[in-house]
């Protein structure tokens, strides 16, 4: 599929898409004419990196996952276990304002 046709599909920008093309996530086919031809695998591929990020893994742990290096279960438990610290500090943090705000 052209990049266009890849857009389309994931949602994710030309620029994007080569982005995680440099990192070495993807390698298309290049047709006869030098195009890229991005494959199924390449569309799934992108719509598991984009879905990952959004759960905030950096590209250093989906590399690792993508890999094998690292069970996809270990790593979602390892970012649950870091957004749930960020989730009280953050709540710590409110805490600390309502109090400084209420006390003057």
């Amino acid at each position: 599929m052209t990049i266009k046709e890849l857009e389309t599909r994931t949602g994710l920008d030309r620029g994007t898409v080569r982005f995680y093309e440099k990192e070495g996530f993807l390698s298309p086919e290049r047709k006869a004419n030098g195009y890229r031809d991005y494959s199924e695998e390449d569309a799934v591929t992108l719509e598991k990196i984009a879905f990952l990020r959004r759960l905030g893994l950096s590209l250093d742990i989906i590399r690792a996952v993508q890999q094998g290096e690292l069970p996809l279960g270990m790593a979602l438990e390892k970012q649950r276990e870091h957004l749930l610290a960020r989730r009280e500090e953050k709540e710590r943090a409110l805490r600390l304002c309502d109090a400084v705000r209420t006390d003057g």
